[in-house]
């Protein structure tokens, strides 16, 4: 099944598209008993695989892979020797010498390409899987117990991974939070494993899953963004995605002087602003003043109008300076559910 066939069989069972997210009609999103069903088609994957990839990505990424039980996932990302991150993702490690990364679909290729840079001395094999497998999205309450026993597998814990068979396929679902958990399946059995889970679950559309990601505080690199911020300016390192005990790694002198030195001048915010057009990815962001005093990270529509996260300096926010987009709506800061002042070295 090509993306244009499950663009069509999704517009049947009513979705509206708008470019790769499709939108559902909500008749009880208020509804906290209710488990939602979401095509995560704007997420894509990257497959690394070989005896010596954990030993590569060790050396690559900000997260501490060789600490991570198998079966289970962490956030991370891949940074220049800047210290800029190239991409950020959750990494999930089915094994020693198999892992998945879970990330936007335009970043997948940027990513791959990347690594495969640093790639060429080790027994590893990287591959953009973002065509031949899909994400969908389960979110609710209880998610990981209920869509367990629907699909017949252990039940897992929130950062734990687990894999089942389907029809033949191997599949891989990660418990992300409390309310999320996410499936890969091959694009050839998407519309099988939809139409299983459907009858239990309301569909529901993308923009309900960015919203649970946004109020997690949970960042989001993309294509318009890559390269674009170092680690600590979006809260990676409050969210276990930056280890800075494992030794060296691309970027590692430029993260660590950073936090040590506690030089760090923006930081992640979550915000609100008016409904209207959906601010992109890498926005400007304003103060009282002239000169740009952030980036917009993420934003999805919500009920209450646009959700977002945004990376702001810390001194013009605590200044309580108005904060507006450059189409002049304002920014409201809304809480985080982690204290991002914390230290997480201490």
């Amino acid at each position: 099944m090509d993306q244009q066939q499950w663009q069509d069989f999704l517009s049947n069972e009513g979705a509206i598209w708008e470019g790769s997210k499709a939108h559902f009609p909500l008749t009880s999103r208020e509804d906290p008993q209710s488990l939602h069903l979401l095509d995560l088609g704007p997420i894509g994957a990257i497959s690394i695989t070989g005896p010596d990839s954990q030993k590569f990505l060790q050396g690559q990424l900000t997260c501490d892979l060789i600490n991570l039980p198998d079966e289970h996932s962490t956030l991370g990302a891949h940074c220049n020797p800047k210290g800029r991150m190239i991409s950020a993702f959750s990494a999930l490690k089915l094994s020693q010498s198999e892992f998945i990364f879970r990330l936007p679909k335009d970043l997948a290729p940027i990513a791959q390409q990347a690594l495969a840079k640093y790639a060429v001395f080790f027994k590893t094999e990287l591959r953009d899987i973002s065509d031949e497998t899909h994400w969908l999205g389960l979110q609710g309450r209880d998610v990981a117990e209920r869509t367990s026993k629907l699909l017949g597998f252990e039940q897992p814990s929130v950062g734990e991974v687990k894999l089942f068979d389907f029809e033949g396929e191997r599949c891989v679902a990660q418990c992300i939070t409390d309310l999320q958990l996410a499936i890969l399946v091959p694009t050839s059995k998407v519309q099988q494993l939809w139409q299983k889970l459907s009858p239990e679950c309301e569909a529901t559309g993308y923009d309900c899953w960015q919203m649970r990601q946004i109020e997690a505080g949970i960042p989001q690199v993309d294509a318009a963004t890559t390269e674009m911020f170092i680690p600590q300016m979006t809260n990676l390192h409050l969210l276990g995605g930056v280890s800075f005990k494992k030794g060296c790694y691309t970027g590692q002198e430029v993260i660590a002087r950073m936090q040590f030195r506690g030089a760090a001048k923006r930081r992640l915010y979550r915000a609100s602003c008016a409904s209207g057009d959906l601010p992109e990815s890498g926005m400007e962001i304003f103060g009282d003043g002239k000169q740009s005093i952030g980036n917009l990270v993420e934003a999805c529509h919500s009920k209450e109008g646009i959700q977002l996260l945004a990376v702001l300096t810390i001194a013009k926010v605590a200044a309580g300076e108005t904060l507006h987009l450059k189409d002049g709506r304002t920014l409201d800061i809304e809480e985080l559910p982690y204290d991002a002042d914390a230290d997480p070295l201490a």
